[in-house]
């Protein structure tokens, strides 16, 4: 019995071609790093405002603190994940 793969039919079901996919995960990736680097931001300028005696509440700020640790903590999951992924691959044998 012999299989023939249709790449076209393949990359449709996939959600188009290569380039296409590496281009949507890339931007996937930069988006979710944008927002970390939003979330820290944030939490730094309400912080400053909080210090200088603008008008911030305290649970703004713990709020603002616990969204960019959380965020920043998932993004170090997410490395790690597929940092041991990556080394599963690499000591496949062939």
């Amino acid at each position: 019995m012999k299989i023939e793969l249709d790449s076209n039919t393949i990359n449709s079901n996939f959600g188009g071609s290569k380039a296409q996919r590496e281009k949507s995960f890339s931007q996937i990736f930069k988006a979710a790093l944008e927002s970390v680097n939003t979330y820290q931001k944030d939490y730094e300028s309400v912080l400053y405002r909080q210090l200088f005696s603008e008008d911030v509440d305290l649970h703004d700020v713990v709020i603002a603190g616990e969204k960019a640790r959380l965020s920043l903590e998932l993004a170090l999951q997410i490395r790690n994940k597929a940092m041991e992924a990556y080394q599963e691959i690499m000591r496949m044998q062939i």
